[in-house]
């Protein structure tokens, strides 16, 4: 199975999302305009409505993917040797000593 932090997709779906959301955005604005001069029918009224929240979600969506892509590359084995993260693994586990206080 192939490395996810090395996937050159996970790269491209932030950017495809933030650029749907700025275009909801757009034509959230440019809807109410082009409705008015005539140039598109009254019929797209109807998702002048929908646009703000359908922008929210996607910058949302953008935010996360992007969010999740970071975590991924930066919690990558290749980055942090054989345990991940720089975690001691289960073959190692933490020893507790009295030998701090005295």
């Amino acid at each position: 199975m192939p490395d996810p932090a090395a996937d050159p997709r996970a790269h491209r779906a932030p950017k495809a999302l933030g650029g749907l959301a700025a275009l909801a955005c757009v034509a959230c604005c440019a809807l109410p305009v082009l409705i008015t001069a005539g140039v598109v029918g009254a019929g797209a009224g109807v998702v002048v409505g929908w646009l703000p929240a359908l922008a929210v979600i996607l910058a949302v969506l953008a935010a996360g993917t992007w969010w999740y892509g970071r975590r991924l590359r930066s919690c990558s084995p290749k980055s942090a040797g054989e345990d991940r993260c720089g975690c001691k693994g289960a073959a190692d586990p933490l020893k507790i000593t009295s030998s701090g206080r005295g």
